[in-house]
């Protein structure tokens, strides 16, 4: 019988941060795939919103919120513009994604969670635990 005097296991978050080309989408293509085999699936965030593609499935896809291409195109922005622009509107439905992962915290094990390509010098992330 558990103790009810313990706090609640809090899963363990991994968070991908790297410049283009560095790894990060096959990083957590690997880890999706070891938990799955594990029968421990992950709940994975999308945070990138110019990736064109994933090779899994993201429970949360900041591109189902933003539409990089279009940030671009309403802001007169480049790239790296872009990407800051549309995190930054992501940010005001973050309270939501935070509230999703709480539901789904005593279910899980891992939240791995797949970052936006570094722009510029760095991104500062404020993770709420």
């Amino acid at each position: 019988m558990a103790d009810s005097t313990q706090p609640a296991r809090k899963p363990t978050v991994i968070i991908t941060i790297g410049m283009a080309g560095s790894g990060k989408t096959t990083f957590v293509q690997r880890i999706n795939s070891y938990l799955h085999t594990a029968e421990k699936p992950p709940y994975i965030l999308n945070l990138d919103p110019a990736v064109a593609q994933l090779p899994f499935e993201a429970n949360i896809d900041i591109r189902d919120t933003v539409d990089y291409t279009q940030v671009m195109k309403q802001y007169n922005l480049g790239p790296n513009g872009g990407i800051l622009t549309a995190l930054n509107l992501f940010t005001t439905k973050f309270e939501q994604v935070l509230e999703l992962l709480e539901k789904r915290a005593p279910n899980l094990e891992y939240y791995p969670s797949f970052s936006s390509e570094v722009v510029g010098k760095s991104i500062l992330q404020e993770h709420h635990s």
